[in-house]
């Protein structure tokens, strides 16, 4: 990568598994905490350098969010959890000061021989150089103006069946990985917003990742993402998240937790308007 997420996933190591990171409310600031799309990609960056192994291949991710994260200092330990013929399993812990605001877990594997097959294809929308998708309307936080966003899926207003998505061309030049991925699942509008029957804000609780094998792209692709909200109950809501190069090569799949919290509660001060 050349752009700017190299530099702001870049680490300092402090030995023993564990890296540090200044955060700051620049480009990577979500709504009162660093975009979640961001930590992940900060805490993959962490474990890929305690992995050490360029034959290892991530597949797994996955992250908790426990606690916003302020602005300062961020540690992530790693821990190596097992080494085996196929799998390298590590885990990690964000701490800030004493607390621990977040955990993840990753897994790395070498490569066996077995079937190959892609069921769930590149779907057949209008490119991004075309017209007929509109452009996601109202509000947007710092990070959203790393992408324009070119819909395919879901519309303008209440949205129903509760999906949403398409396609999102980087405001930056450079070649990308699952630094990159990890961000795009995470940057679109969750459609649940715009259910006629929940309009809320739905923060994060926890994004689990399944990669594709080829999880690498060069400047000037575009990425398809499509979201659908599969269901509601308890203040909380669930997500699915499919993510997909434009040469049709499947990037990932995502499943993530939401939970529910009405607009009228909403701090709307970090927003932007894009």
């Amino acid at each position: 990568m050349s752009w700017l997420l190299d530099e702001r996933t870049e680490l300092e190591s402090m030995g023993a598994g564990r890296y540090r990171r200044e955060i700051d409310d620049g480009e990577f600031w979500g709504t009162g905490s660093p975009f979640g799309g961001y930590l992940m990609a900060l805490t993959f960056a962490a474990m890929r350098a305690e992995v050490a192994d360029d034959t290892r291949v991530p597949r797994i991710y996955s992250h908790q969010f426990l606690r916003r994260v302020p602005v300062g200092p961020l540690d992530l330990v790693v821990s190596t959890e097992r080494v085996g013929a196929l799998v390298h399993s590590v885990t990690a812990r964000l701490v800030v000061g004493d607390d621990t605001v977040g955990v993840a877990g990753g897994m790395f594997t070498g490569d066996r021989e077995g079937p190959e097959y892609l069921d769930e294809p590149l779907p057949a929308v209008a490119p991004p150089t075309e017209e007929g998708g509109t452009e996601v309307p109202g509000w947007a936080t710092n990070v959203h103006s790393r992408f324009t966003p070119h819909r395919r899926f879901g519309h303008d207003g209440p949205v129903v069946p509760n999906e949403d998505g398409g396609w999102l061309i980087v405001n930056e030049p450079g070649d990308w990985d699952h630094r990159l991925a990890l961000m795009a699942s995470d940057v679109w509008p969750p459609p649940v917003i715009r259910h006629p029957d929940r309009m809320c804000a739905t923060p994060s609780l926890h994004h689990v990742v399944h990669f594709g094998p080829h999880v690498r792209g060069s400047a000037g692709q575009a990425l398809l993402v499509r979201h659908r909200a599969t269901g509601g109950h308890v203040g909380l809501t669930d997500e699915d998240i499919t993510l997909w190069a434009d040469d049709g090569r499947l990037l990932l799949k995502a499943r993530q937790l939401r939970t529910v919290i009405d607009l009228s509660r909403l701090d709307t001060s970090s927003f932007v308007t894009p």
